[in-house]
């Protein structure tokens, strides 16, 4: 059976190009039970449709819908394939969080709900004996015939240790590098899936059902080991929603780390409140340069709202325990939430001048389909049920916050996005170890890697967008000083 794997295009984003790990995994699978797979990236390829239909004939093709933005590149390729005659899935979060706004694309045969390998594996295995009844395969969304659809029954999650080997030779790898803190040729990896927690604000209660599950370890090793010694990685972003659930797990994994003897460090995205002064230190020792802290506000009551759940007296220690270990910390903030006002806002930049970093990622709250606060929303008639994708499409949040749920003025709250977002650009000289690492070098690094690693379609696309979000944070955060004086925020915060 030829199976296709398509990783869509992404429309306006500045974002560096990151391993599709979902679809590899899944093309791993598949492959190893038997099946014929084409993983085809195209935000990095730069062969036609065309080209890849001749040299690979598909007899069954699956879309992954990240985000939104995907949204048309993901039509373009299933309209392409559904006038051969060939069926097409749809799968990832967007698509499992609105099945109903996913069919509303006649392009699309049925949708793969949650995580994908073995529901793949059993739709392969039917269509490769004839037309298959789809209704007899969990864990799919199909067309009722009426204009609607149905859910065939759940399907319960693998076995992370029954997953074989990734299959590098699927993608090119050296066109995901990155540069990061103490690296250049970084990867996205992953220890682990799903979150124990429920931010009312992610996908991750719908999607993972708040259900955290480990990979062995020993092939997470075996990862690590063939990327350097194969392609001379040196830097690995563990993608855990939550690296380590505490000092045990992270003993475990540094020592594992430490055991390889190999060139490389990493990061990880981790929570308040786990780790401290002694754990820092004890992970950069294994390798760690960077942690993303998910902190959210600075307001105890929008936290509750959120669900947050951290503990709030360690976020200022915990950022200090990180900068004396020698590890970049990263803060990242919400503003914008619904019922947060003016206060909740000066408390957030309040907090944020005391932690002890320069690098934060502040964003606008934007509804996330799947999450418990847009069901909530959409109940109490504030915001639209998304019942076609291209709903989603037409907003554009820096220009006008078209769903502002806070008490606070829409051009507050894009003056404080985007001061956030030109301190952390503008600041240089951060402490890695012993040594300095400029933020500004590291994107404009990316920047470059994406003209010579993506395709030129990509490239034009992502610098327009680029060049377009930079002059409009360039303008906010300059143009408007009262606001800035209003929240308390410092011009030239020193530490």
């Amino acid at each position: 059976m030829n199976v296709l794997l398509v990783n869509p295009h992404t429309d306006m984003s500045n974002r560096a190009i990151t391993l599709p790990l979902g679809l590899l995994s899944i093309a791993s699978y598949l492959g190893a039970h038997g099946h014929k797979v084409r993983l085809y990236d195209r935000s990095v390829e730069s062969v036609s449709l065309d080209e890849v239909n001749a040299s690979f004939r598909a007899d069954i093709v699956g879309v992954s819908l990240i985000s939104y933005k995907t949204l048309d590149d993901s039509v373009f390729v299933s309209e392409y394939y559904k006038r051969l005659g060939v069926p097409v899935v749809w799968g990832g979060p967007m698509a499992s969080a609105l099945p109903r706004a996913v069919f509303a694309n006649d392009c699309v045969d049925a949708i793969s709900m949650g995580e994908g390998e073995e529901t793949w594996l059993d739709l392969a295995n039917a269509y490769e004996k004839g037309k298959p009844d789809l209704s007899i395969i969990k864990g799919l969304a199909l067309r009722d015939g009426k204009g609607g659809y149905f859910l065939t029954p759940e399907r319960d999650f693998m076995d992370l240790s029954t997953l074989p080997e990734t299959d590098w030779s699927l993608v090119q790898v050296e066109k995901y590098f990155q540069s990061s803190y103490g690296c250049k040729r970084m990867l996205y990896l992953y220890c682990a899936k799903g979150c124990p927690f429920s931010c009312v604000f992610c996908f991750n209660k719908e999607f993972h059902r708040s259900c955290y599950r480990k990979r062995p370890l020993e092939a997470v090793l075996k990862e690590i080991r063939y990327l350097v010694e194969n392609h001379n990685m040196d830097g690995v972003y563990f993608a855990d929603e939550l690296w380590c659930r505490n000092s045990r797990e992270m003993h475990e994994v540094c020592d594992a780390l430490s055991s390889l003897h190999l060139n490389f460090v990493w990061g990880c995205q981790t929570r308040i409140g786990i780790f401290n002064r002694e754990d820092f230190e004890y992970m950069f020792r294994s390798g760690c340069r960077w942690v993303f802290f998910g902190v959210e506000s600075g307001s105890k009551k929008v936290l509750e709202a959120m669900n947050k759940r951290i503990a709030y007296d360690k976020i200022e220690s915990t950022f200090s325990a990180c900068k004396e270990a020698g590890v970049v910390a990263i803060g990242s903030f919400i503003v914008g939430f619904p019922g947060e006002t003016e206060d909740d806002i000066r408390q957030t930049v309040d907090l944020i001048e005391r932690l002890d970093t320069t690098l934060i990622n502040l964003n606008f709250f934007i509804v996330m389909p799947g999450s418990d606060i847009y069901y909530r929303l959409v109940s109490e008639g504030l915001y639209p049920e998304i019942t076609d994708l291209r709903m989603l499409k037409e907003e554009d949040f820096m220009l006008l916050l078209e769903h502002n749920y806070s008490e606070v003025p829409a051009l507050d709250l894009k003056v404080i996005h985007s001061w956030y977002m030109w301190r952390s650009f503008t600041s240089n000289n951060i402490s890695v170890g012993e040594e300095k690492t400029s933020f500004t070098k590291k994107v404009i690094s990316d920047a470059l890697h994406s003209i010579f690693g993506g395709n030129l379609k990509g490239f034009i696309l992502s610098t327009w967008y680029a060049a377009k979000e930079f002059l409009l944070i360039a303008w906010y955060s300059h143009a408007h000083p009262k606001i800035i004086k209003k929240y308390g925020i410092k011009k030239n915060r020193k530490k």
